[in-house]
């Protein structure tokens, strides 16, 4: 165990252990002072806040001791000993005959013990659960409130009051006449409480619908201890315009054990509880029960000035109440959308996917877009199909989740599964989720039908391709080395004829049918020379690409060429002469390149073909040219790939991957 670590947990149980004896001291101190002397009521919220939160730290810190999180949730255990300080001080002022010693420090801490919410409320949302900022807005806006809470805590330190819980006590480092601290502290404070905290909620939203994962389920907890808070602090309103104070106080100390009860099972146990459900209900419940309790509140005020007694306020809750309920339908609805997707209409599931797929221009495309949509349309964690003729995934399996498999059939045939990523362990499956992934699952097996097809017209055309260029390199060696010498040899032999002939007419009439045959030898080489590069016969491959950089002075020109590609199928040889020569000479005419480079190595089962020049390179929107496609045509033609692209030294990258087979 690290001792550092040690340390810092020893520390944090001590805080916690402090925070929670000062506020369960506080009630009986507080009772007995106050049969003497005139305190602040006590709100057991305050005392909530001060033991809840900082217990939930020290456990926190339990495991993570360097999390920040957990320190910011000790900072509200000052409470209890700040109100025994204050009373303290008060004893020493006011009760006690003679003053006790460090009453000063005590009265003082009583000015601003309670400071330390400030940064907590706020900075909480924004750091949980890892204790890192992450991305520059959420850094700027912990510094800002951090800087206005710090402001505050400063004017709250030296403003001219008596302390919170006796007010009878005086600051004794308060300025007198600086009364405008107490505008300066408001305002820090209800910045800090009201806009920060809402800030750090926006944030959160964001962080839960982009998180996946373990963090997206503590996120969702700390999101509905958020909620709970908030709900508590609306019914906190409502009960100080009826003037009822102890209900008030129980729903705010309900409201402040929400977020330490959402981290503390996020922390530990949130594998064990389906949260997705409660989180959209209580959104839906925050929603309605602000948009009422807002138009009660001003309706109420309202008809206060202008109609007391009347009975418009009563009708308008009504109403309110009325429209509420039946929009709370549509509500529901925006909300599962916005945090789940679209789990419960599998029609727009389908849709969207028909959308996203509608665009791609070949099967292992579409399939891609596919899962893709499918993920987000269903908000899942991990979506991917797996079959011989085609593979695609989207995100990252939740640890310890697994996945459900859905088979995917074409023409009754299975042609491969979809998987399903599980949000969390044991999570159940919606019928309208299941309808909707069968649906996909259909368009995911035509697809993959699809791609099955166009593999098979791409191997038969490679097939083909390599039959002929085997061929025409058969022919070419019995024509060149058969049928041309037996001609040439002929043509010899009537030249030979002709000399010996006696008869003029004879010997002219021989003449002629040797020019003819030696005419249609010179047609018979050309043939020849149509059917395959001589230089591939001559030198091999090997020789015929170094031939291509031969007598180059500018640019100078370099080639890295593996011997091991010397015996490849005839179709792979032709096309990686094609693709090279097409190359070079482009680089040679158009990119006033100083240095060019060839290399070509065998890769396993792949001819690795590149051409890299230092030139002016290629425009980012370039259109291709003959050469360019004729390039891209020759490596599909035997199942290959061609890519052209800015090589990241400057210049042009032209590489070609070629499947060379087995060589022979």
């Amino acid at each position: 165990m690290d001792r550092g670590d040690r340390v810092l947990r020893r520390t944090a149980y001590a805080i916690a252990g402090t925070g929670a004896a000062g506020c369960a001291a506080t009630v009986p101190v507080h009772d007995w002072l106050a049969g003497r002397i005139t305190v602040t009521p006590l709100y057991w919220s305050d005392l909530v806040l001060g033991t809840a939160w900082p217990l939930v730290g020290a456990v926190a810190a339990r495991t993570r001791p360097r999390n920040a999180v957990c320190w910011l949730m000790l900072l509200p255990a000052m409470i209890g000993p700040y109100h025994l300080l204050a009373y303290y001080a008060g004893y020493s002022s006011l009760v006690a005959s003679a003053p006790l010693p460090g009453w000063q420090v005590g009265a003082w801490i009583g000015c601003w013990g309670f400071a330390g919410y400030w940064f907590a409320t706020p900075l909480v949302p924004l750091l949980f659960p890892h204790g890192r900022l992450g991305t520059r807005p959420r850094r700027a806006c912990a510094w800002v409130i951090t800087a206005i809470a710090a402001v505050g805590t400063l004017a709250t330190m030296l403003r001219p009051s008596g302390t919170d819980p006796v007010p009878g006590v005086p600051n004794p480092l308060g300025l007198a006449g600086w009364e405008w601290l107490h505008t300066v502290m408001f305002w820090c404070a209800v910045t800090t409480m009201l806009g920060g905290t809402c800030v750090a909620a926006v944030f959160l939203f964001l962080r839960t619908r982009s998180a996946t994962s373990t963090e997206r389920a503590q996120l969702q907890w700390l999101m509905l201890g958020g909620l709970v808070m908030a709900l508590s602090f609306l019914g906190t309103t409502l009960t100080d315009l009826q003037k009822p104070p102890l209900i008030g106080d129980l729903l705010m100390m309900l409201g402040l054990l929400g977020p330490p009860v959402g981290i503390a099972i996020a922390m530990l146990r949130h594998r064990l509880f389906d949260v997705e459900a409660v989180l959209g209900r209580a959104i839906v419940f925050t929603v309605l029960s602000g948009i009422v309790l807002g138009v009660y509140a001003a309706v109420v005020a309202g008809a206060g000035l202008l109609a007391p007694g009347s009975l418009v306020g009563t009708a308008t809750i009504a109403v309110t109440a009325l429209l509420a309920a039946n929009g709370r339908g549509a509500v529901q609805a925006a909300v599962d959308r916005l945090l789940f997707g679209h789990r419960h209409d599998p029609y727009a599931v389908v849709a969207r996917v028909g959308r996203h797929i509608a665009p791609a221009s070949e099967p292992a495309e579409a399939m891609q877009r596919l899962v893709d949509a499918l993920r987000q349309a269903l908000a899942l964690p991990y979506t991917a199909f797996d079959s011989p003729a085609v593979g695609a995934a989207s995100g990252t399996p939740v640890p310890g989740a697994g996945w459900r498999t859905v088979r995917c059939l074409a023409l009754g045939r299975e042609v491969g599964e979809l998987r399903i990523g599980r949000r969390r362990s044991g999570e159940p499956w919606t019928v309208q989720e299941q309808g909707a992934v069968e649906e996909v699952a259909d368009r995911a097996g035509t697809l993959a039908y699809a791609a099955a097809l166009v593999e098979d017209v791409a191997r038969s055309r490679a097939r083909i391709l390599s039959v002929r260029e085997e061929e025409r390199r058969r022919l070419r060696a019995d024509l060149h080395d058969g049928i041309g010498p037996s001609l040439a040899g002929t043509a010899h032999q009537l030249d030979a004829l002709a000399r010996r002939a006696h008869d003029p007419d004879l010997a002219a009439s021989i003449t002629t049918l040797r020019d003819r045959l030696r005419s249609t030898v010179g047609d018979l080489r050309t043939v020849v020379q149509g059917l395959r590069p001589a230089v591939l016969d001559q030198l091999g491959l090997p020789g015929a690409l170094r031939e291509l950089l031969a007598g180059y002075d500018t640019p100078s020109c370099h080639c890295d060429i593996d011997a091991a590609c010397r015996g490849l199928p005839a179709a792979v040889e032709v096309a990686a002469y094609a693709i090279a020569a097409e190359a070079v000479a482009n680089a040679v005419k158009h990119s006033a390149a100083s240095r060019l480079d060839l290399t070509a190595h065998l890769d396993g089962r792949d001819l690795a073909l590149a051409i890299r020049d230092n030139g002016c390179g290629i425009a980012p929107r370039h259109k291709a040219g003959v050469g360019f496609r004729s390039m891209s045509e020759r490596a599909a033609e035997i199942g290959g790939r061609l890519e052209i692209t800015a090589d990241p030294g400057g210049g042009t990258l032209v590489r070609a991957i070629l499947p060379a087979g087995d060589p022979q």
